[in-house]
């Protein structure tokens, strides 16, 4: 009898600690989603490790009412994949700081993990080095390393069995000689040859963050030391590298600037006069900027040296936002290149039409070899391609957030009535956009398709989209800060690849199986390979 009593007080205990989140389950799901809630765990339970989450969550989701709310330990959890919460959640002042979900992230500072008030300061500091001049002072090294990328595949990459994780290697490491020029102005040829194995400690780094992220107790470092002590250790060793490798170059950097100190504030005052800090200006008015009159390249840490000099940052400061804009700018920008060409790669339909754009955008080879941003602008079908890429398999599963204070949403029953429910502080939000950019509902009947005309004007027929059916980037006041720069270097990259290269695969859409990194990953991708063959001029 004493023990059953200890038990119902145990049980009661528990359910009090737990209460703020049963309290927003029944908000949300009602009794429905409470008695869902031993099913969810084990669910959970099971399937809560890269590999097994993200395929587990697009069988499952449609068993479940949606937004659906869940009791995580004594965190109240939201998963949302619809494009009205989306909205609502993006643009709330409330919901702009990462969750608990990414303390596991192997870099937890800079502004990539910045909350509050931190954030909003760091990022009104930040965006002037992504304005329109800037970026257009960029391209210059776009060009460079995508002819360097191409010629590594003049000389190595070519034949009818190139593995899908060769090429992998292949873009991120191109990506990150980019990364490393534009953050740090730092040439490190890392497209011919990673000597140092930079790209391999990344990659490695978002493969252990992963893991953490969805085993959420390895969070907390003294559990990460004494459950998985080996990858505890790797991690540290990793991250000294990285931070060795950047200390050195920023140090470097930082002396050349204060030696052209008046020159160089001058020059930043002048750029940032072009800024605009939504991140909303029209980058068509490169139409208006000949080659001639490209601005001097702005590397990102230039942009930041003053406020160090200023007592605005400290030299760590520079240290944590070059390592973060080099870990994301990496990990994304490459897995956006790779997916296009998979995808292009099994349809080659698409290809061919793209490759028509290219040539009447680009008739003569020494355009090819100089993109010029103004012409890429006009290329309307590249759009529909790498937006539908994007789209489908979506760079970024799972985005996330945490609520800074209770707020309320505003949700539409299925009879069309409107209620609003309490969101409490401290609930995470899990943002489902790899599933709801493949759901019928918002994408018609070739939702799980490569379909470009999804993104071509007029096509859409009796479908309506939601503008928040389609988030590659996030979108609301925490939208992602690189996101042009992202799009002009992946589109430069596939441009003088389709020019040049004729990609084939035997790999269809149906064979793909999805992996949850900090970027999508596929399951069994030593099964996947390429033919690859270079183009004559005739065949162009």
């Amino acid at each position: 009898m004493i023990l059953v009593i200890l038990l119902l007080l145990s049980i009661c205990a528990i359910i009090w600690w737990q209460r703020r989140a049963w309290l927003l389950v029944w908000r949300l799901n009602g009794w429905r989603g409470l008695v869902q809630q031993p099913y969810l765990w084990l669910l959970l339970i099971y399937y809560l490790e890269p590999k097994k989450l993200l395929q587990a969550v697009s069988r499952t989701r449609h068993r479940f009412q949606r937004p659906l709310g869940i009791v995580f330990g004594n965190k109240p959890v939201i998963y949302v994949d619809d494009p009205d919460t989306m909205e609502q959640l993006f643009n709330a002042p409330e919901c702009i700081d990462k969750s608990f979900f990414q303390e596991g992230f192997c870099l937890r500072r800079g502004l990539l993990h910045a909350r509050g008030a931190a954030w909003k300061s760091r990022r009104r500091q930040l965006d002037p080095a992504f304005g329109s001049k800037v970026l257009l002072s960029f391209i210059g090294t776009f060009n460079t390393v995508g002819n360097q990328l191409v010629h590594k595949f003049e000389t190595e990459l070519l034949g009818d069995n190139i593995k899908f994780d060769t090429l992998d290697d292949m873009f991120c490491r191109a990506v990150l000689e980019v990364s490393c020029q534009t953050t740090m102005g730092t040439e490190t040829n890392f497209t011919a040859a990673d000597t140092q194995s930079i790209a391999r400690t990344y990659s490695e780094l978002m493969h252990i963050s992963a893991l953490r992220g969805t085993k959420p107790w390895l969070q907390v470092e003294f559990i990460f030391r004494l459950l998985d002590s080996k990858n505890y250790k790797r991690t540290q060793d990793l991250m000294k590298h990285l931070e060795d490798f950047v200390r050195v170059i920023v140090e470097k950097k930082h002396s050349e600037w204060k030696a052209g100190s008046e020159h160089n504030i001058t020059s930043i005052v002048g750029d940032n006069l072009d800024s605009n800090a939504d991140g909303t200006e029209d980058l068509r008015n490169v139409k208006n900027i000949s080659k001639e009159h490209i601005p001097r390249r702005r590397i990102f840490i230039e942009q930041i040296f003053h406020m160090v000099d200023t007592g605005e940052l400290r030299m760590e400061d520079v240290m944590d936002e070059a390592l973060s804009m080099l870990m994301v700018s990496f990990e994304t920008i490459s897995t956006s290149v790779l997916v296009t060409m998979l995808l292009l790669a099994a349809h080659e339909d698409h290809q061919r039409k793209l490759r028509a754009e290219i040539a009447e955008t680009f008739p003569q080879l020494d355009q090819i070899t100089n993109i010029d941003p103004a012409q890429l602008l006009q290329m309307k079908y590249l759009d529909s391609i790498v937006y539908e890429s994007l789209r489908l398999l979506t760079t970024v599963p799972f985005n996330m957030r945490a609520v800074s204070r209770d707020f309320y949403i505003h949700l539409t029953a299925a009879g069309g009535a409107r209620r609003s429910v309490k969101v409490p502080k401290d609930t995470a939000l899990v943002f489902d956009a790899f599933n709801m950019q493949r759901d019928e509902k918002y994408w018609g009947t070739h939702a799980k398709e490569f379909h470009p005309d999804h993104f071509v004007a007029g096509s859409m027929g009796p479908i309506t989209r939601h503008p928040y059916a389609f988030v590659p980037f996030a979108k609301g006041l925490r939208y992602c800060i690189g996101n042009r720069y992202s799009m002009y270097l992946a589109k430069i990259f596939i441009v003088k690849l389709i020019y040049h290269f004729d990609f084939g695969t035997s790999t269809k859409l149906s064979d793909l199986l999805f992996i949850n990194g900090i970027s999508l990953k596929f399951d069994k991708s030593e099964n996947i390979s390429f033919q690859i063959r270079k183009l004559t001029h005739m065949d162009i």
